[in-house]
């Protein structure tokens, strides 16, 4: 199988891609793939990964136009697993002489500055979870802080996210407002201000609900629809926008 790869050497934008023939066998993912250019054909290919097991969130990055995680993407289901993603430039403006009947095109998330090929400068996107200062400063003492299951409930949910920028990447608000805080650091913010072990939770939702945060969101719910841990960001920037107008 045929891999169309973004290339960017300097970093900034993409300058070319390289073709790459892939011998691909059932069980395969697309960081497999990536290995596989880099170890026989290309070693100067860069992109970046960890855990392989869909929790670091390290090797996110846009396959046939969908954000998505390499180590978890099957390449033999691509064909398969049509996302439908309101679009915009990055998910729409495609390489002359890309056959997305024949070959997997794979290029860096988008909304986010390129170090090199598929490598991303994560920084803007950890830059709003600072913003929103999204962390306790625990008080003082040894008293355990219970929660009922009934109050885990309403964190379930946002907990699992991996953090790995695929609702960054897929938000067209992201895209065309770079000062937008993003889909993860509001679920986040949501998820703070639901937690009862915290006090002073107020501060997390007025946090979101600057003006560059849940008041940019257009509800698109491109974020819901990539996000690999179900944490449907959407859900929790719509409540944020209903309590701040409550």
């Amino acid at each position: 199988m045929l891999f169309r790869v973004a290339r960017s050497r300097s970093g900034e934008k993409i300058s070319h891609y390289d073709l790459y023939k892939v011998d691909v066998k059932k069980g395969m993912t697309v960081l497999d793939a990536l290995f596989q250019i880099q170890n026989y054909m290309d070693p100067s290919l860069s992109f970046r990964y960890s855990c392989r097991g869909a929790v670091c969130g390290s090797c996110a990055m846009l396959i046939n136009k969908v954000p998505r995680l390499a180590c978890r993407t099957q390449i033999l289901e691509l064909a398969d697993t049509k996302v439908k993603l309101k679009p915009f430039l990055a998910l729409t403006e495609a390489p002359l002489g890309w056959n997305p009947e024949s070959e997997v095109l794979v290029e860096p998330l988008p909304n986010l500055p390129i170090l090199k090929d598929l490598i991303v400068d994560m920084a803007p996107f950890f830059d709003a979870l600072k913003q929103l200062e999204l962390w306790v400063v625990p008080k003082e003492g040894t008293e355990p802080r219970k929660q009922s299951p009934e109050e885990r409930k309403l964190i379930d949910r946002y907990v699992n996210c991996i953090l790995c920028g695929l609702c960054y990447g897929s938000c067209p608000v992201n895209a065309e407002h770079k000062e937008y805080l993003g889909p993860a650091a509001l679920a986040k913010s949501w998820r703070f201000y639901q937690d009862t072990r915290i006090e002073e939770r107020e501060r997390y939702l007025q946090a979101a609900l600057a003006p560059n945060g849940a008041p940019l969101c257009d509800l698109v719910m491109n974020c819901v629809r990539v996000c690999p841990k179900d944490v449907a960001p959407g859900g929790a920037i719509r409540r944020i926008k209903q309590s701040g107008s409550s």
